[in-house]
């Protein structure tokens, strides 16, 4: 009996997880639209944007492959699962040492990136020359630091998720915007675009900082500090860390080449081709972001507790919760997506010199790169999954097999007459073989811990997410038909109110018939949303 109550508990965690990440990250993306208008107002699109842009591509890739993703996939599960096993000194000892670890090893990369500056730049910006070479290079120097800052703002940002600390968490991020905003509306007059690597450094440090005193608490609630009064590299646990951290690294770096593949293939194509599959791409990535991620981090946590304490079944669960998320509130993106392609594309991106040529190419990569959305979603989650178990190498191996097939399949895929178009195809289906042999793995050891998830458990969801899709396309045609006689006037306008009328009627049509169908995780949102308006409606007539 005790079993119902815990279960249910840890699905109203990971519903209030993924709620609360995903909203977070729509506030991080908007903030970071408005750090994108406040620059090019600012200083437009030449060569100052040029140098930044350039100067910034290695301190930042640097950070997020050995910062932000090894902690989040190496440090945090292993923290939570000591944690969770009662050992909390131990846990904290590990995050101390494991901040004085990242300091070093940061710090050694910072000043190797320095001195290699002109190299780097080389590599990145090998057309620049000149003056704007030199600037580039003092640009680089300047924001290398910002890899020790964003290194540290990950640190918390993991201890905080291991805790469930969703609003911070998810909202930290802001500030590195507002950095820069504040940045280059305060300082652009004397410092010109020295102010946006200056803002990048005060955004960074802000990130870091204000995560700080949450993460602190809660070491003070468990008795022990946040960092560690006598630091060791000798720790176990955090060479146990590093050795976990080494296999992430390596994926995140094989996902860059495959991104540079691409770029390469595109190369010997139509013009455009590169720059419709980077617009296509940013796109797609925005519900990947909110939904996807959320999804995967919302139910991280709980993978590591209950796999820590030897809850199987726990563990099931919380894998199960975080693939039918994706399923259920991925299936509608990909339909609106597809279908909606031409029109969003022209929204967002049709002005100034991005012309017709460029819409249809922009378009159609988008729509079949949505196509892979609910796949990508899914190598996410099994990949915090694996994590979860300490076990960052059969993640690595199997990325390795995904870059081949997508080679593979850019390689067939671009000489058919979908050419630069095929490049988001090959992506879409290798993402599902990378999902589909993920789960196949995930499911044997399932299997072997004796909580194997049924075919039913997946496929029962999935399908009926489908049928709920159908009718969410039957009501965006019946909105089309409809609102199309009324919508001839401003192209930008009609596209808008098109997309809106569409993704509204369908989203209701989606919602009421997969709640009649059953599907569990939208009953239980409209069951929340229920409780609440009857809970505001009591209050109101309390007061009254």
């Amino acid at each position: 009996m005790a079993k119902e109550p815990q279960a249910e508990t840890g699905r109203r965690d990971a519903l209030r997880g993924f709620a609360h990440i995903g909203a977070g990250t729509l506030v991080s993306r908007l903030s970071g639209f408005a750090r994108e208008v406040t620059t090019a107002a600012f200083f437009g699109a030449g060569t100052a944007m040029d140098v930044f842009v350039a100067a910034f591509t290695i301190p930042n890739l640097l950070c997020r492959i050995l910062g932000e993703t090894a902690l989040e996939s190496a440090f945090m599960p292993f923290f939570k699962g000591i944690h969770a096993r009662g050992a909390a000194g131990r846990a904290w000892r590990l995050a101390g040492n494991t901040a004085f670890a990242l300091v070093l090893v940061l710090i050694a990369i910072v000043v190797v990136g320095i001195a290699a500056a002109p190299l780097l730049v080389e590599i990145v910006a090998h057309g620049f020359t000149g003056d704007v070479a030199a600037s580039t290079v003092r640009m680089t120097r300047l924001m290398f630091p910002f890899g020790l800052l964003i290194g540290l703002a990950a640190l918390m940002g993991s201890i905080l998720l291991a805790f469930r600390r969703y609003r911070v968490y998810s909202l930290a991020p802001v500030l590195l915007n507002v950095g820069i905003i504040g940045a280059v509306v305060g300082l652009s007059r004397r410092l010109d675009v020295v102010s946006l690597a200056v803002g990048v450094l005060l955004g960074g440090l802000l990130q870091f900082l204000v995560q700080v005193p949450f993460a602190a608490r809660l070491a003070r609630a468990d008795g022990s500090g946040l960092f560690a009064r006598r630091p060791s590299l000798r720790d176990e646990d955090v060479r146990q860390v590093g050795r976990l951290a080494g296999p992430v690294v390596v994926a995140s770096a094989i996902q860059r080449v495959g991104v540079i593949v691409d770029r390469t293939i595109a190369s010997f194509l139509a013009p455009g081709s590169i720059s419709s599959l980077y617009y296509a791409f940013r796109l797609v990535h925005l519900p990947y972001a909110i939904l996807a991620l959320a999804a995967g981090r919302a139910v991280a946590p709980d993978m590591a507790e209950r796999y820590a304490l030897g809850e199987s079944d726990g563990f099931r669960r919380s894998l199960l919760e975080g693939l039918r998320m994706n399923v259920v509130s991925l299936v509608p993106v990909v339909v609106l997506s597809v279908w909606y392609a031409r029109p969003v594309v022209g929204l967002v991106y049709e002005r100034g010199a991005f012309d017709a040529t460029d819409l249809a190419m922009t378009s159609s990569a988008f729509a079949l790169y949505a196509v892979g959305l609910v796949s990508m979603g899914f190598v996410f989650v099994l990949v915090r999954g694996f994590a979860a178990r300490l076990d960052t190498r059969t993640p690595v191996r199997i990325s390795l097999l995904a870059f081949v097939a997508n080679v593979v399949l850019n390689l067939v895929l671009v000489r058919t007459p979908l050419r630069h178009a095929g490049l988001a195809l090959a992506s879409s289906l290798a993402f599902t073989i990378h999902a589909a042999v993920l789960y196949g793995i995930m499911n044997r050891r399932l299997a072997c811990d004796g909580v194997p998830i049924g075919t039913a458990e997946i496929a029962g969801p999935f399908l009926r997410c489908i049928v709920a899709a159908g009718a969410l396309a039957a009501a965006v045609w019946a909105a089309d038909l409809w609102t199309g006689p009324h919508l001839a006037g401003n192209l930008f306008v009609g596209r808008l109110a098109r997309i809106a009328a569409g993704s509204a009627a369908g989203g209701v049509a989606y919602i009421a018939v997969g709640a009649l169908l059953g599907i569990e995780e939208i009953r239980r949102v409209l069951a929340r949303v229920a409780r609440r308006r009857a809970t505001a409606g009591g209050g109101r007539r309390g007061g009254s």
